[in-house]
C-alpha cells in the first residue's frame, strides 16, 4: 500500500493568514474549495487541512509518476466526512485521513482502493499523536503513522523524523530500531533491515515545530535469527 503524509505547525509564523500572498488562495485551491473557505467559521484551519490533503496525495502520485508536478489546483479536494477527504489527480483518487490539534494537522493519504477502511485515531497529548489504521485489513494491510514535536529548537528535523520512523517501523517488524536503516531513492524514503529492503512503503514530513510519518504494508522478515544482539 502506498501512502504519503504532511504536518503543518498552524502556529508557525510562515502558515498566518497575514504571511501569505495576497493570490495565495486563488492559486492553490480550486472554485469549491474557495468557496468553503469563505463560508467556514475555522478557515485558517482549513485551509491547512486541505493543502495538507493535498501535499499527501501529491506525495503519492510522484510514487506513482515520477513525472507529476505538485500544481496544487490539479489536486482536487472532496470532503466525505469527519476526517475523511478524497483527493483526486488526474486518473488517480487517494484516500485522505485528517487528525488535528490546536497546534497542528496531519494527514495520511492511501490509495483510494482503501477508501472503505476503518481507522483508529491515537490521543493527542503534549504535541504528540500515534495512529494505528487497518485498512483492507482482511488482506493484512496496515498503516501506522504519527507526530512528535521537536524538544530542542536546533533539532534537525530530517533526523529526528527518521529516528521516529525506524522505532516504528522496527516495532512493527518486531526488529530493534538500531537494525532500521532510511535511505532516499529519488527523494522518497524507503526502509531497510540489515542491507536488506523492508516491504514498507514510507512517507516522512516535518514543518515548524513538528515532524510525522506513515507507513504502509510492513512485512516481517522472514530471517531474523539473532537480530536482538546487534
Amino acid at each position: 500500500m502506498l501512502v504519503g503524509n504532511d504536518v503543518v505547525d498552524l502556529r508557525d509564523s510562515e502558515s498566518q493568514p497575514e504571511a501569505l500572498h495576497s493570490r495565495f488562495d486563488a492559486r492553490v485551491f480550486t472554485a469549491a474549495e474557495r468557496e468553503a473557505l469563505g463560508v467556514s467559521a475555522a478557515p485558517h484551519v482549513l485551509r491547512w487541512t486541505l493543502w495538507a490533503a493535498k501535499e499527501s496525495a501529491y506525495k503519492i502520485a510522484k510514487k506513482l509518476d515520477p513525472t507529476v508536478r505538485f500544481l496544487w489546483r490539479e489536486f482536487s479536494t472532496h470532503p466525505m466526512g469527519e476526517g475523511w477527504l478524497v483527493v483526486v489527480h488526474g486518473p488517480h483518487s487517494f484516500d485522505v485521513r485528517v487528525s488535528r490539534t490546536d497546534e497542528w494537522v496531519h494527514s495520511v493519504a492511501t490509495h483510494s482502493s482503501a477508501r472503505h477502511c476503518s481507522s483508529t485515531h491515537g490521543s493527542a497529548r503534549h504535541g504528540s499523536a500515534r495512529q494505528d489504521w487497518a485498512p483492507l485489513r482482511s488482506a493484512g494491510s496496515s498503516v501506522g503513522a504519527g507526530v512528535e514535536r521537536l524538544t530542542r529548537s536546533d533539532a534537525d528535523p530530517s533526523s529526528a523524523v527518521r529516528k521516529f520512523a525506524r522505532a516504528a517501523v522496527g516495532s512493527r517488524v518486531e526488529c530493534p530500531p538500531s537494525q532500521i536503516r532510511i535511505a532516499a531513492e529519488r527523494g522518497i524514503p524507503v526502509a531497510f533491515w540489515r542491507e536488506r529492503r523492508l516491504s514498507v512503503d514510507l512517507s516522512l514530513s516535518h514543518h515548524g515545530r513538528f515532524v510525522a510519518w506513515a507507513y504502509g504494508d510492513c512485512v516481517i522478515p522472514d530471517d531474523r535469527r539473532g537480530f536482538a544482539a546487534a
